[in-house]
């Protein structure tokens, strides 16, 4: 069993409140707010990656087919795709949001959402083809 003290300090801003400094046991106090900027970063490169993957087995699907999955609906996409053309199952963006998925014969718009959730915003991470 261990005991372990820990203070958080808290700040307000326009999206409400969020942590802002941490201390633990006696130590000094910590700035963390760059650290969710820092986790959204590694998450847009995470989700950058698979829509990469996606697209890749989209690219495939397409020379093999002729044409990309008609769909408005990434689980249809993904249910199209796995397991000839993508080995894993992607389903959900880093954030745990489904990805988004638009598909016409002669082109398509894989995305993200981003870290803010919404569609069209600055955030979001597209990747589109052909």
């Amino acid at each position: 069993v261990a005991l372990v003290q820990a203070d958080f300090r808290f700040a307000r801003d326009t999206r409400g409140w969020r942590l802002a400094e941490f201390k633990s046991g006696n130590r000094d106090w910590v700035n963390v707010t760059g650290v969710a900027a820092a986790v959204d970063k590694l998450k847009r490169t995470a989700a950058a990656d698979e829509l990469s993957t996606i697209a890749k087995a989209l690219g495939d699907f397409r020379r093999e087919r002729g044409f990309f999955v008609v769909s408005d609906k990434e689980s249809v996409l993904i249910d199209h795709l796995s397991p000839k053309y993508l080995t894993r199952v992607i389903r959900v963006d880093p954030w745990l949001r489904p990805y988004q998925y638009d598909g016409q014969p002669d082109r398509y718009s894989l995305r993200s959402l981003g870290p803010d959730g919404k569609p069209n915003t600055s955030d979001d991470i597209v990747v589109s083809g052909p």
